[in-house]
């Protein structure tokens, strides 16, 4: 099979950390949305696993042999229901304008029990909140505006929904999953002596409501967790439980 070099649209160490999710999970067929150039398909398909792929736009597309159609996220998808065995969605949400519309489909075709893997800029860093302290932004959302150097007019910019874990947390429950596993794709200023001292005064702060029922403490845990605290990105692994 002819090897394609396609440019991953995706954060370093990114795609290493999804297919060590993937992989173990042994899934049937896999959705890849959005694939880009189909780097991570590619990937995917030199470790055994057949991949559909689905972008906005499929002229980018570099992989052969894989199918890939033209999707729009923020709209219906075109696959049937209960279809898939796990859906993988790296980096997009963040993109969307309604990025709770992916999850709910990623529900529709999945089959029960089946996985969605979602990455995100982690925006509930230490440094994405110190970058929102001292800027008025998180990390990746850098005013949120653009110029065309060409005309000076202003132009649609990328990253339009800040996701931070509580959010992405909250609509995977709503939308029928739960989440299995949470990671990043690596660690960031974590021997930072300035960050770690922030790091103890967080924790110290954050673990002082001992008195929290079991679920709320698990998520408190959650956002006090390095992954949470010095990641760059996001990653998350959550099982469907039921169809909406």
């Amino acid at each position: 099979m002819e090897s394609v070099v396609a440019r991953p649209d995706a954060a370093t160490l990114v795609h290493d950390q999804v297919l060590a999710l993937l992989v173990p999970e042994k899934p049937g067929l896999v959705l890849d949305v959005p694939a880009g150039e189909g780097a991570f398909a590619a990937r995917a398909r030199e470790s055994g696993i057949e991949v559909q792929c689905g972008d906005l736009d499929v002229s980018r597309f570099r992989v052969k042999g894989i199918e890939c159609r033209r999707i729009d996220l923020n709209k219906g998808w075109p696959y049937a229901s209960e279809m898939f065995d796990c859906v993988v969605s790296i980096e997009a949400v963040e993109h969307l304008e309604n990025p709770w519309h992916l999850v709910r489909e990623a529900n529709r075709v999945l089959r029960p029990g089946g996985k969605l893997l979602v990455t995100t800029p982690n925006v509930l860093s230490i440094r994405s909140r110190l970058s929102y302290l001292l800027y008025g932004y998180p990390n990746y959302f850098h005013y949120m505006i653009e110029r065309d150097p060409g005309t000076g007019n202003e132009r649609p910019v990328d990253h339009i929904n800040p996701v931070g874990f509580l959010e992405l947390r909250h609509v995977l429950a709503r939308s029928g999953f739960r989440v299995e596993q949470i990671c990043t794709n690596r660690l960031l200023k974590q021997r930072s002596l300035t960050y770690r001292l922030i790091r103890h005064f967080v924790r110290k702060r954050g673990r002082t409501h001992a008195r929290e029922d079991p679920a709320k403490a698990q998520v408190r845990d959650t956002l006090l967790s390095d992954p949470l605290l010095f990641g760059e990105i996001l990653i998350v692994k959550a099982a469907k439980t039921m169809s909406l």
